[in-house]
């Protein structure tokens, strides 16, 4: 007859070690779940400001401001976006406000720099020469224009890579 071999304690009873290991995991799990109940639990606000009888009026989309693409001979743009007609005028206008600030946080290293904000076009008012020849691009985000000798050194000047997000463009050729 074969004696059971005794095996100990159950697993759960077996030393200190495993209860403070399970412990100290889960303390940290309850501490960022009650800090998260704090930070994101009641985002509404209860002050009595807002009990008013006044209905909010309906959200109006921001209209974009579209700009004729100047065709001066001698002249460049630097086109830091072909966007696609799909593309909603909400995200349209993040990358306008993004490339806006970009240039005024980037002016410093380079004069020719100050004072430009980016502008938007459609595909019609872009200098022909520019007009890429796959139809899906029908809006154009660019900065200028600028003499054609010194547009490539201001891609450097805003971090961009030439010919990549940043095509310094002669729009006579």
């Amino acid at each position: 007859m074969q004696s059971a071999r005794y095996a100990g304690p159950p697993m759960f009873a077996r030393g200190r070690k495993r209860r403070t290991l399970v412990m100290w995991a889960a303390v940290p799990l309850v501490v960022g779940i009650g800090i998260g109940m704090l930070i994101g639990g009641n985002l509404q606000s209860k002050s009595p400001q807002n009990t008013g009888d006044t209905t909010p009026s309906p959200a109006v989309p921001d209209q974009l401001e579209y700009t004729d693409m100047p065709c001066d001979p001698g002249s460049s743009v630097l086109v830091l976006h072909s966007l696609e007609g799909a593309m909603a005028q909400s995200e349209v206008r993040v990358l306008l406000d993004y490339e806006t600030m970009w240039v005024r946080h980037r002016e410093s290293a380079n004069p020719a720099l100050r004072g430009q904000t980016a502008l938007l076009s459609r595909r019609d008012d872009v200098c022909p020469v520019i007009v890429p020849e796959d139809s899906r691009f029908t809006q154009f985000i660019w900065l200028g224009p600028f003499p054609s000798d010194t547009a490539p050194a201001l891609c450097e000047a805003l971090f961009k890579v030439t010919g990549k997000n940043c095509i310094p463009a002669q729009v006579v050729r």
